[in-house]
Parts: structure tokens; C-alpha cells; sequence
């Protein structure tokens, strides 16, 4: 073989490679990495103040986790404005139809579960009797005591939060296999850095 045969041979391999993934833009990755930060930070505070019990630390944990539910109802919110005024990257052409559906149908299930346990765990909180606080600064008001609906929306709380975890878990397995069955790159679109 000449020389130029292996350029040749290199330029090929090249072509037959698929394009490299562009990175999403920062500040839909900071959206991404910050809600799971939080998640991660609300249920830990949730199954401690559970496991403590009712207690003058389980109820601080409890202070703390509705603070933090309110910081990130305001982040999703924040996050899908941005997403309704940029524009991204779709998932590549080569994935299959039913890839692209499942995992538009898992973010957008994600999305309307993180929108809707804060909502419902600010509203049983408040249906409870007590004051609802962000960070300290008392937050109005809205709803007369009702104990009987609070227990029911702190169920259905509890309900989505074992619902977002199977989001979540589904969407870390898509991520993977992208990564380590399918070996396109995909996963390179949220990295932190």
C-alpha cells in the first residue's frame, strides 16, 4: 500500500462515523443539573423529616423542604420559558420513532410531575392550617383549613414523588443505553461542563 492509500482508508472511517453531538446550550444544562440537585436535595429532606418523626428537627427538614419545593417550581417554570422562546438540537434522525416518542413522553411527564408536586405540596400545606413559608418570608394565605384535602393532596404528593423517580429512572436508562448500546454521543448534549 502506497501512502496514499492510507489516507485513503482514514478518510473513509471518517465518513462512516455519524457526526459529532453538539453540546445543548448552557443554560438549558444548568436547568437540567440545578433541578437534580434539587430533587435530590427534596428527597433527602423528605425521608429524613419521615424518619425522624414529629419532632422540633423533623419539623425545621420540613420548613426547608417546602422552601426548596416553591425554589423549584419557580426553576421548572423558568426552565419552560426557555424552552418555549430557544430553540435545540432534536434527537438525532437515526433513532428510532418509538425512541423519540418514549422519550419525549417521559420529559414531558417529568415536566408536568415537577409542576405539579410543589403546587400540591404547597396547597396541602396550606389546607393543613400552616403558614407557608419561602425561606422565611411567609407566603399568603389562600385556602381555609381543611384537613381531610390536605390529607388527600399530601397522598397524591407522596404518589408523585415515587412517580418522578420512575421518570427519572427511565431517563437515566435512555441516557445510558445511548451511551453505552448505542454509542452515539447523545449523552455528551447535557454534560455539566
Amino acid at each position: 500500500m502506497g501512502p496514499f492509500q492510507y489516507m485513503s482508508v482514514i478518510s473513509n472511517d471518517r465518513r462512516a462515523q455519524p457526526p459529532p453531538v453538539r453540546p445543548l446550550p448552557a443554560a438549558l444544562r444548568w436547568f437540567h443539573w440545578g433541578t437534580v440537585c434539587l430533587l435530590a436535595l427534596l428527597f433527602g429532606l423528605a425521608w429524613t423529616f419521615d424518619w425522624l418523626g414529629p419532632s422540633p428537627s423533623g419539623a425545621t427538614l420540613v420548613e426547608v423542604h417546602r422552601s426548596f419545593g416553591i425554589l423549584l417550581f419557580a426553576v421548572v417554570c423558568a426552565r419552560l420559558i426557555w424552552r418555549a422562546t430557544h430553540r435545540i438540537d432534536p434527537l438525532p434522525r437515526q433513532s428510532p420513532l418509538w425512541e423519540r416518542l418514549l422519550a419525549s413522553g417521559v420529559q414531558a411527564s417529568l415536566y408536568l410531575a415537577l409542576l405539579a408536586m410543589p403546587a400540591i405540596g404547597w396547597l396541602g400545606s396550606a389546607l393543613s392550617g400552616d403558614v407557608v413559608r419561602f425561606f422565611g418570608l411567609p407566603l399568603p394565605d389562600l385556602v381555609g383549613m381543611d384537613e381531610d384535602m390536605s390529607d388527600r393532596l399530601f397522598d397524591l404528593h407522596e404518589t408523585l414523588g415515587w412517580t418522578i423517580l420512575a421518570l427519572v429512572a427511565l431517563h437515566v436508562l435512555g441516557a445510558l443505553r445511548h451511551q453505552f448500546v448505542k454509542r452515539d454521543g447523545l449523552l455528551t448534549r447535557m454534560r455539566p461542563w
